[in-house]
């Protein structure tokens, strides 16, 4: 049997009064690919930051053997992050590549720029401004690129794609399927279909609590998908906003949108779609 790249036992973390973590056991093997699923405040990002050794917690981590409050630089040689909010980093793109390049041993200034620009951003128009006055969408191509040119063992990122473009969402998760067999990733995000040719195993989080650990073939996955239409009976940006976050398209009947939502998720969005259920005239899900 394989041993664990990961491994959470028995792991509690308490914020004041309130427990966002409770009492999780997980193992996680060489070449798992995880879609780390949940609504806000399931548990995920404090998950991933305990992992990352940011948090002290009640119960025992390992990543690749060592612990990552007591052993965080050699922990995090493995780990190529990328975090839901980008940190308000001051310094150039130009002196952030090569502090990232310095910093990890497997990573180079030329090979952090091709990620970068494979992405969709142009490194040399932007080198000089300070990585905190980019734009969302560039500040995440930067970081994706930092992490894959590290070729870390493990990848974690959490809501990597939010903030892309179409183009740089299409180029991102083509350079994720490229990525080696045995890398370990966790990618946290509330949407799993756009994970589903990536992945091998769905973990959704609830309350602190893993609620489902399951390990999925792309057969059992394809099976999964769920057609579903609705209409509105006027729209809002708040509609227009979550219809597009699903990737809900409009047909050619009016105010009727149209898409596929994962069995997983179906939770999710009927959860999502219920603050406007004053608006909505007809939803069918099959």
């Amino acid at each position: 049997m394989t041993d664990p790249i990961i491994n959470l036992e028995d792991i509690s973390k308490k914020f004041t009064r309130q427990v966002v973590l409770d009492h999780v056991h997980l193992e996680i093997i060489p070449g798992d690919r995880i879609a780390l699923i949940g609504q806000n405040g399931a548990g995920k990002t404090t998950m991933i930051r305990s992992i990352l050794g940011q948090y002290n917690c009640e119960g025992n981590i390992s990543v690749a053997g060592r612990q990552p409050r007591k052993d965080r630089v050699e922990v995090l040689q493995h780990i190529g992050f990328v975090p839901q909010h980008p940190p308000p980093i001051q310094m150039s793109v130009q002196e952030l590549i090569k502090f990232s390049a310095k910093l990890n041993k497997n990573s180079e200034v030329q090979q952090i720029i091709q990620v970068a620009e494979d992405l969709g951003f142009e490194v040399n128009a932007h080198k000089r401004k300070p990585f905190l006055k980019l734009s969302g969408g560039m500040k995440q191509k930067l970081l994706i690129a930092m992490a894959l040119a590290k070729n870390p063992t493990v990848l974690i990122m959490d809501e990597p794609a939010a903030n892309l473009d179409p183009a740089g969402r299409k180029a991102f998760f083509l350079r994720l399927s490229k990525i080696h067999q045995q890398t370990t990733m966790i990618l946290s995000s509330h949407r799993v279909d756009e994970l589903l040719s990536l992945i091998n195993r769905i973990i959704e989080m609830d309350y602190g609590k893993i609620v489902l650990d399951e390990r999925t073939g792309k057969h059992s996955l394809s099976g999964k998908l769920l057609s579903c239409k609705v209409k509105v009976i006027d729209m809002t940006d708040p509609i227009k906003k979550m219809l597009d976050d699903w990737d809900f398209q409009e047909n050619s009947e009016d105010l009727c949108y149209e898409g596929q939502i994962v069995d997983v998720d179906r939770l999710r969005f009927l959860n999502a779609i219920s603050h406007f259920a004053n608006h909505i005239r007809e939803l069918n899900i099959t």
